[in-house]
């Protein structure tokens, strides 16, 4: 699918081009999502330049993620998208700078680029002026981009407190956690732990991104404006990178906290099972020693001996309890 928008005074709009025709003259951003061969070979005619495939915006490799060809500026960075409700992955998305045209393309829809698309075409959005520059589209998706992280952080952050309040709530009247509770816990803390991984990777991919075109808007002396707004997106990717730190550091910690909880409630399980055992080998010594088959048992023969055994041990099992619990163990 080919996308195309136009600038006009200060807001972009979109222009429906018919196969065959040419490319209007004031179109700024062509917009590839999942693009066909044909698509690619309509776009490359446009605009002069080639378009990279699914496989090369694959590579991981620096040099195949950022380089200039023939004038023409091509850059790929992961932008995270949203496969369900509770489920994004990192996709790449490359820039070619052609001019002062852009022609980003994608095989996902990270929501950051539709959301831009939609201020970028009202009248009066603050981003489009009439001397917009493909690199000013770059710059205000990258931007979006970085929102959007941001936002998703904060939504990571809060869920992150709810599982430490569930951790290090007081007991009171509450019922003690079970091993389905710590289940349910380390599952939602392992999983924002995923998560962050790869915020921090689109994050990583923003930031060599930025380092990139900074080095490329002096050289092209593209103006102060622009290069104060990619130092401004620089700051915001480098303190978003801090954050996820942060955060990374808080689910560290709960993880170790709820499995150091889990080896203590095993421990008190295994004390009850060893103060019990501890507790029945005396009355158990007793009853095997009535048990044996001696002949000569004098008490056997008296009316007393059935209470007594009873009474011994009794009492032998309830003299280690009392000892554990003066000791401290219970």
């Amino acid at each position: 699918m080919i996308r195309i928008y136009c600038l006009q005074n200060d807001h972009l709009i979109p222009v429906e081009v018919l196969p065959g025709a040419a490319l209007p003259e004031n179109a700024l951003w062509i917009d590839l999502f999942k693009p066909t061969a044909e698509e690619d070979n309509l776009v490359e005619k446009w605009v002069g330049a080639d378009i990279p495939t699914d496989a090369d915006m694959a590579e991981i490799e620096e040099s195949s993620r950022f380089y200039m060809e023939n004038g023409v500026q091509y850059l790929t960075a992961p932008i995270l998208y949203t496969v369900d409700k509770d489920h994004r992955m990192n996709a790449p998305v490359s820039f070619v700078l052609v001019g002062k045209r852009l022609v980003t393309v994608r095989y996902t829809e990270p929501k950051s680029i539709d959301l831009y698309a939609e201020r970028a075409m009202k009248p009066g959005n603050g981003l489009i002026d009439a001397k917009c520059s493909g690199l000013s589209i770059l710059l205000g998706i990258i931007e979006a981009a970085t929102d959007r992280l941001a936002d998703i952080l904060e939504a990571v952050s809060e869920k992150i407190e709810t599982a430490s309040q569930t951790i290090f709530r007081l007991r009171g009247n509450q019922r003690p956690m079970t091993n389905k509770d710590f289940r349910v816990l380390l599952t939602q803390i392992g999983r924002q732990g995923a998560f962050l991984s790869k915020v921090r990777e689109s994050l990583a991919g923003i930031s060599r991104l930025l380092v990139y075109v900074t080095a490329n808007v002096r050289a092209s002396g593209a103006g102060k404006e622009k290069s104060t707004w990619v130092k401004s997106l620089e700051r915001d990717a480098q303190s978003l990178e801090n954050y996820v730190d942060f955060l990374s550091n808080k689910i560290t910690f709960l993880l170790d906290t709820v499995v150091g909880l889990i080896s203590v409630e095993q421990n008190a399980i295994i004390k009850i099972f060893s103060v019990a055992a501890v507790g029945f080998m005396p009355p158990t010594l007793i009853a095997s020693i009535y048990g044996m088959n001696f002949r000569f048992m004098p008490e056997l023969n008296e009316a007393w001996g059935y209470p007594m055994a009873l009474i011994v041990m009794v009492v032998s099992a309830v003299l280690p309890l009392f000892f554990f619990r003066a000791k401290g163990w219970l």
